[in-house]
């Protein structure tokens, strides 16, 4: 029997509410991670059925503290944005990042990813400038798959995909209520999106629940076994460029703080943060959040 110890957390909790976030349980001790096999990995992460796990190992890059895997309960994925938060900050609560330190390095499938700590509970990352890509001309078959008429969407801005590390196609819809009544379909958003950059969707509406948001968000996944995520670092990087982009918010300057709600269909009400910084000739896309640990435990493995 093998003990290998990890941290349950809420990523991008709102202290307005007792639960929320999307929930990540870290496997932190690298020593015993190094036992597991990928089929473990994969077995383990089914059994905690969060949308992520990570996995904390030695990495063999110097200017990286760690190397970091993300499993979902379908694969392993290269990059996410809350396991990457949660992770850092499960890392310092167990003391292998020392409690003064504000920044370190972690290695991900996609290569290293900057982390500052904020504050006690507040981290910020750092992702990759921002790359727009295809539009997406004909829009009928998605939102035929999550539940929605075209007229939902917005005429003002286009439905395209947008990456700062995972492309996601970004949908404007006109209204909180339509975002409120998506009703996805794994199945037909995987064909619908057959053969496309990706099948993960993000759709939004400046319209929010609360007074301090700029826009309410949701997001799907269902090829990467996620159907629905209370809060997506790795959407929300995206979302704050494509924002920006094409100059969606008023009163708004580049650099200027955005606040995204996410979670509150799937009553985990979250609460994610995007700064998007020029530094010359490219864009600094940062993404932060509170983190709560909700537990810590022991996983018993044959």
């Amino acid at each position: 029997m093998r003990n290998i110890p990890f941290i349950q957390t809420s990523v991008f909790v709102d202290k307005r509410y007792d639960f929320g976030g999307n929930q990540l349980a870290t496997f932190w001790n690298a020593e015993t991670n190094k036992t597991l096999t990928n089929e473990e990995l994969q077995g383990i992460t089914r059994e905690m059925n969060y949308s992520e796990t990570t996995f904390v190992f030695d990495s063999k890059r110097k200017d990286c503290l760690a190397k970091v895997r993300i499993f979902t309960p379908h694969s392993e994925i290269q990059f996410a944005g809350h396991p990457t938060l949660g992770t850092a900050y499960a890392l310092r609560r167990k003391k292998i990042v020392a409690s003064k330190t504000d920044k370190i390095r972690l290695e991900l499938g996609i290569g290293p990813i900057d982390v500052e700590f904020l504050g006690k509970e507040i981290i910020s990352m750092k992702q990759k400038s921002p790359e727009f890509l295809e539009e997406l001309e004909n829009p009928r078959a998605i939102m035929k798959a999550i539940g929605l008429p075209e007229k939902s969407i917005s005429e003002d801005y286009p439905v395209r995909y947008v990456s700062t590390g995972n492309a996601f196609l970004i949908i404007p819809l006109k209204s909180l209520a339509s975002v409120q009544r998506a009703s996805p379909n794994p199945s037909l958003i995987v064909k619908a999106l057959q053969g496309e950059i990706s099948q993960d969707v993000l759709i939004f509406t400046t319209e929010t629940i609360n007074a301090d948001a700029n826009a309410h968000a949701r997001m799907f996944a269902p090829a990467s076994g996620i159907l629905e995520d209370p809060a997506t670092g790795s959407a929300i990087g995206p979302l704050g460029a494509y924002l920006e982009h094409h100059d969606v918010l008023a009163s708004h300057s580049l650099g200027d703080v955005i606040v995204v709600e996410q979670g509150h269909e799937m009553n985990r009400p979250s609460k994610l943060k995007v700064q998007l910084v020029r530094k010359k000739q490219k864009i600094d896309v940062l993404v932060s959040g509170r983190i709560r640990t909700m537990a810590e435990g022991t996983f018993y493995l044959k």
